[in-house]
């Protein structure tokens, strides 16, 4: 009888985590479905793209109510930032929105993990990079929810990393004023291509520490994470300003990666949710590992 009860219990408790696998697969299929114009967002017009300071403002404001509903507290990071693109230094405005979640225990230390919401123009950014927004979302919904965080948590969404990393550039001045103890940094783009089915990842110019804990979460998995050099993210930024940081994405540089990069076909249904709710509880298994030693 005492069997029979643990295996029951067993079940329900499979049947509990089966659920909310589910269930934030549906979410993140809504994030890509209003980022990307294939639904309406809420009385806005359908977004065609997220270039203009209009569209990027309502794309912005859709990922905030996303985060306010997990019950954190969304703020702004408004910039203005001069930066060198093609030899001509250009004045940049735009507006990144980050969250906090804090450590359970007293931590001055931050991981921080962040996407780019824009997109080029006339390009509905299914892959580049919808998927990275709803892969951060779902990394945050579960970091809440853990009991234990040894350390605090920053959640952000980049401006205008399509402009040159501006966002990002401009965040990682913000922090360095502040000068937060920065422990990571991992920054998501183009998570929804998988074309072979190997569930691979990439990542990008990881310092020998990211590397190794995202290899060993990988091969848990039975997959692999192939490290690049591919420096042409928001990771960028925060490595050059001298902080422990990485990029993820698919296998972008081993050419498994979405032939409609940069172009009108860049839609919802070209997005491989599966994979991407692979790679979102891989990237997960690495963040709650480093929140909870």
């Amino acid at each position: 009888m005492k069997l029979l009860k643990i295996s029951f219990l067993i079940i329900f408790l499979i049947t509990i985590t089966e659920s909310k696998a589910q269930t934030l697969q549906k979410e993140q299929q809504s994030i890509l479905a209003g980022l990307t114009g294939k639904t309406k967002i809420k009385q806005y017009k359908a977004l065609n793209d997220r270039y203009s300071i209009e569209n990027r403002a309502i794309a912005r404001n859709f990922l905030g109510d996303w985060i306010k509903e997990l019950g954190l507290n969304l703020k702004e990071h408004t910039y203005r930032i001069d930066m060198l693109r093609r030899g001509v230094t250009k004045n940049y405005e735009g507006k990144n929105i980050y969250t906090m979640i804090p450590s359970t225990t007293k931590s001055d230390e931050y991981i921080i993990i962040g996407a780019h919401f824009d997109s080029v123009k006339n390009c509905p950014g299914a892959n580049d990079n919808a998927t990275g927004c709803a892969l951060v979302y779902g990394v945050a919904k579960q970091l809440k929810a853990l009991k234990i965080r040894t350390k605090n948590t920053i959640v952000v969404y980049f401006d205008q990393e399509e402009l040159g990393c501006v966002g990002s550039q401009a965040f990682t001045n913000f922090i360095k004023e502040k000068k937060l103890n920065v422990h990571s940094v991992h920054t998501i783009d183009q998570m929804g291509w998988d074309k072979d089915k190997d569930q691979n990842i990439e990542i990008e110019v990881p310092t020998p520490f990211l590397k190794s804990i995202y290899q060993k979460h990988a091969e848990k998995l039975g997959v692999s994470a192939f490290v690049t050099p591919e420096t042409g993210s928001d990771h960028r930024t925060f490595r050059a300003a001298g902080y422990n940081a990485v990029g993820i994405t698919e296998e972008y540089r081993n050419k498994d990666t979405t032939p409609h990069y940069h172009q009108v076909t860049d839609t919802y249904d070209t997005v491989n949710f599966t994979y991407l709710s692979f790679s979102t509880n891989l990237v997960f298994n690495v963040i709650e590992e480093l929140l909870t030693k």
